[in-house]
């Protein structure tokens, strides 16, 4: 039977205005140029509550959640303390974690929309051409002829390949280039170095 308010009208649902995240270049995130051992990466964020013993249910943000089991130094937030875990185990997509002191859902609930941090010291050693997202945040793009394009502001992940939204200096639109060989044709965020080869399309 449909749900109706007093006035015997069905009651329209209500709909969410829909979520956007704010590009890296606006989040408070690691200084590009910091040295890897000195950074806090997230990996996930707490989305609440696991079962009636106070497991906190972890929505991943890493691409290794197999490393992350290997892992036992977590930092909450911003804390500069670590935290010892006392379980982790994963669970239709997710990371759950039985952190000391949290026992009761009400406790897990209340961390909800904290990021979950782990040390770069502890990070799986990157291959070639690997790279962490806050690394490419800030560089200066230029084509192949040295065209300056602006500068990369975030980076979206598609799931088949990042994509890169370069922000030119003088105001216009965003650009967005695929992380792919054709286009992306050498990237060297420890030296700042981003050079591209902009697709072109018929007609233009």
């Amino acid at each position: 039977m449909p749900d109706s308010t007093s006035t015997g009208r069905p009651r329209r649902p209500t709909r969410r205005p829909a979520f956007t995240p704010r590009p890296l270049a606006q989040t408070q995130g690691p200084d590009p140029d910091a040295p890897l051992a000195e950074v806090r990466l997230t990996v996930g964020v707490v989305a609440g509550a696991h079962g009636v013993e106070g497991e906190v249910k972890v929505r991943l943000t890493t691409d290794d959640p197999d490393h992350l089991a290997t892992i036992e130094r977590l930092y909450l937030g911003d804390s500069l303390s670590p935290v010892r875990h006392l379980g982790l185990r994963f669970h239709r997509g997710m990371a759950l974690l039985t952190l000391p002191g949290v026992t009761t859902p009400e406790a897990a609930r209340a961390l909800t929309g904290i990021p979950l941090r782990i040390a770069g010291s502890d990070a799986r050693p990157l291959e070639a051409n690997e790279y962490y997202l806050y690394q490419v945040v800030g560089i200066a793009v230029r084509t192949e002829a040295g065209d300056a394009l602006g500068t990369v502001v975030d980076v979206i992940e598609t799931g088949a390949n990042d994509v890169f939204v370069i922000r030119p200096d003088d105001g216009g639109a965003d650009l967005l280039l695929p992380s792919i060989p054709d286009v992306v044709i050498d990237l060297r965020p420890a030296e700042g170095v981003m050079i591209v080869r902009p697709l072109t399309y018929y007609g233009e």
